[in-house]
């Protein structure tokens, strides 16, 4: 299959704004100590062999990947950075903060800032007023399951990157007309979720990032966050956030513990549940897909066989950016990269990673 139709280039190829690096500057005070035991891999049945074939073969095919992760059953028995990046360097998560904005959402939930999913999208901009009355039934689980029914083409000229070099990205979504009914066809769409950011921050009071400090990163004990705003001041919902890989790794474990972490409830369980159980099926880009509320669950194309067993799930990003969680293996594997052809990061859980168990 050609690179061009790799299928996470379709997802994924989501956008630059002010800032196009793939990483930032490393942290001195970034998220350096693991709230696990560092362990060696056959201390957790996986084998050693598997991982260092790995490694050689990133080395030569010369392949521009950052840092892997492996979390384990409560250890982390594998853990590589490749030079020049180290565990304090924050990577930009591209289209993998979709899974940020969707736990924030569950918590805006939680904490009743956001009454129910079949709210009204328009509800929340009374200023904005569209062409098209039909955009007044898009509720903010369409925008979850993106299915708003908005025209839209990820990769085309109305692509988010037109987006972010304008001023005003909300209502520029908003003004977009309606082709499809709203939550019955799968069309994915960054746009959305930078509308999601925004009700957050409508309904709270709050920005983004202060409620993403409060209620989700403080409790995961992450604090080297940076994130990308628009000219508006909005922060970029499902793109342009840094973290380091071990805040991403400590994120997905707390997927993978149904959004408990250090004896919290971060996430409401039932949002994890709900999040990671198939919403909506469609096409995209000719492939088969199946969706939850951000979360990847299932891809019909030949490097997501890793996606097959029914529990894993996945959040990515383009050039490679994975949290990747498997509950049957009680396992979170963490990928940075700036890897043109992507679907090497997934050969490497495909063909290493999960052989390795």
């Amino acid at each position: 299959m050609k690179k061009c139709m790799y299928i996470i280039g379709l997802a994924l190829m989501v956008i630059t704004t002010g800032c196009n690096t793939m990483s930032g500057e490393a942290d001195p005070n970034a998220d350096s100590e693991w709230p696990w035991e560092i362990v060696t891999p056959e201390s957790q049945g996986i084998r050693s062999d598997d991982l260092t074939r790995m490694v050689k073969y990133i080395e030569e095919n010369n392949l521009a990947i950052d840092s892997i992760i492996i979390y384990k059953d409560g250890t982390i028995p594998f853990e590589k950075y490749f030079d020049p990046y180290n565990e304090n360097f924050t990577h930009n998560l591209k289209s993998t903060s979709k899974g940020v904005i969707s736990a924030l959402v569950g918590i805006a939930v939680r904490e009743g800032y956001i009454q129910s999913l079949d709210e009204s999208v328009l509800s929340y901009f009374p200023e904005y007023k569209s062409r098209d009355p039909k955009i007044s039934e898009i509720t903010i689980q369409d925008l979850l399951t993106m299915s708003s029914g908005l025209k839209w083409n990820e990769n085309g000229l109305n692509s988010m990157y037109t987006f972010f070099v304008s001023k005003r990205i909300v209502p520029r979504v908003l003004n977009l007309p309606v082709v499809t009914e709203p939550g019955s066809t799968f069309n994915y769409n960054t746009g959305l979720t930078h509308l999601l950011s925004a009700i957050i921050s409508r309904a709270s009071g709050m920005s983004t990032l202060a409620f993403a400090e409060e209620y989700l990163f403080e409790p995961l004990d992450i604090h080297s966050v940076q994130w990308d705003r628009d000219r508006n001041g909005v922060y970029i919902g499902g793109s342009e956030l840094f973290m380091t890989p071990r805040a991403m790794t400590k994120f997905g474990v707390m997927y993978l513990q149904n959004g408990m972490y250090s004896g919290q409830q971060v996430v409401p369980a039932e949002w994890v549940r709900e999040s990671t159980t198939t919403q909506i099926e469609g096409s995209f880009h000719g492939t088969q897909v199946q969706y939850g509320y951000l979360w990847w669950l299932d891809v019909k194309n030949q490097f997501f066989t890793y996606l097959d067993d029914e529990d894993a799930f996945l959040a990515m990003g383009v050039h490679g950016q994975r949290i990747f969680i498997h509950p049957d293996l009680n396992m979170v594997v963490v990928i940075t990269a700036d890897q043109e052809d992507e679907s090497q990061c997934d050969i490497l859980i495909r063909d290493f990673i999960l052989p390795s168990q």
